[in-house]
């Protein structure tokens, strides 16, 4: 990171991953849009090689002639899902420090929650303060934190402008989903399609319906025992009966999983399993899409089962909700396709 490199390199950080990933998208858009789609490299756990992302940075290529290379993991990571050996980083941490960077190279490090005390941290941070920016766009090191309540509610505001929601249904709907934008964007897609099937108006009553909060460890423990032990499943969903758990806020959430996995499986069949681009195009958590494919040999073993439970919750909610079904049948239906799969 010789002199004069200063404008050409970047280290993202992160509280907030959906803000940090729009950025992401931004920057790597309008950069091929300009140079050409084979201009834009991503280097990630998945797909990291020493020789081969060395190369990409210092040699120069036929037929490109601007290269933007984002590095995830560097410099070292505190966030296990981003996180690389030291040692495997040591090596490219050195020479990005000690050689200029090409002219024709931008280069974008993605740490979430880098070492503070490490040298190359320490590098863009002194980077900043000898280059004051003249703009929050200009800055070499960005933190994207997370959204405060008058953000939250401008953010919802301008997600759902179609919906023309009121203040009391935005405030519902950040106490039900608090501050995950990808959460948010998906549970406003869910009302969407709510008003668009009942065209009413969207209350905080439909909210508490519709949407679901956060009961995710309960809902996680469950899919994992749908998977993999269906009796052991059906005693867990008698428990969250008996525990009183709505069955709207259940709802909600397995479905969600369940679509996902399916959207998941659908990537795989295309030879897609890298969980950061799928996350990228389905505007999800990166996190929930990385704990999916980690299932992905599960989920091809198990897919009929995940189609079955999909359909079947779709189809008794909707029984429910038109007055053809009784609520405590929504459970039943679980319960009868787990012990049929």
């Amino acid at each position: 990171m010789a002199e004069g490199t200063s404008k050409k390199i970047f280290l993202f950080t992160w509280e907030n991953s959906y803000t940090l990933n729009k950025e992401l998208k931004k920057r790597k858009n309008a950069f091929a849009e300009k140079n050409g789609t084979d201009s834009v490299f991503v280097f990630n756990r998945e797909n990291r090689d020493y020789g081969q992302i060395k190369q990409t940075i210092f040699s120069w290529w036929f037929f490109v002639t601007k290269k933007l290379i984002i590095l995830y993991g560097i410099p070292l990571d505190t966030e296990k899902s981003n996180a690389i050996k030291a040692e495997e980083i040591e090596k490219l941490t050195e020479d990005i420090m000690n050689y200029p960077l090409p002219s024709e190279v931008v280069l974008v490090c993605v740490s979430y929650k880098p070492d503070k005390r490490g040298r190359f941290y320490k590098r863009f941070d002194k980077l900043d303060k000898d280059n004051p920016p003249k703009n929050q766009s200009e800055k070499i090191l960005k933190s994207f934190v997370p959204l405060k309540d008058y953000e939250l509610s401008n953010f919802i505001t301008q997600e759902s402008k179609d919906l023309n929601l009121n203040s009391k249904v935005i405030e519902t709907l950040i106490h039900k989903v608090w501050n995950d934008q990808f959460r948010l964007e998906s549970e406003i897609d869910k009302l969407r399609y709510w008003k668009k099937y009942y065209n009413e108006e969207i209350t905080p009553k439909v909210v508490d319906e519709v949407c679901f909060g956060m009961i995710e460890e309960d809902i996680f423990q469950l899919l994992d025992l749908a998977l993999t032990d269906a009796k052991s499943a059906i005693k867990f969903i008698q428990w969250l009966q008996d525990d009183g758990l709505d069955r709207n806020a259940v709802n909600g959430s397995f479905a969600w999983w369940l679509r996902n996995y399916l959207f998941v499986l659908d990537y795989a069949d295309h030879w897609i399993t890298n969980s950061k681009e799928i996350a990228e195009e389905l505007k999800q958590n990166p996190r929930a899409m990385m704990n999916i494919t980690k299932k992905l040999k599960l989920l091809k073993e198990k897919r009929n089962l995940i189609q079955t439970l999909f359909k079947s919750i779709v189809d008794i909610d909707y029984d429910i909700k038109n007055g053809n079904a009784q609520p405590e049948n929504y459970f039943f239906t679980i319960k009868k396709v787990l012990l049929q799969n």
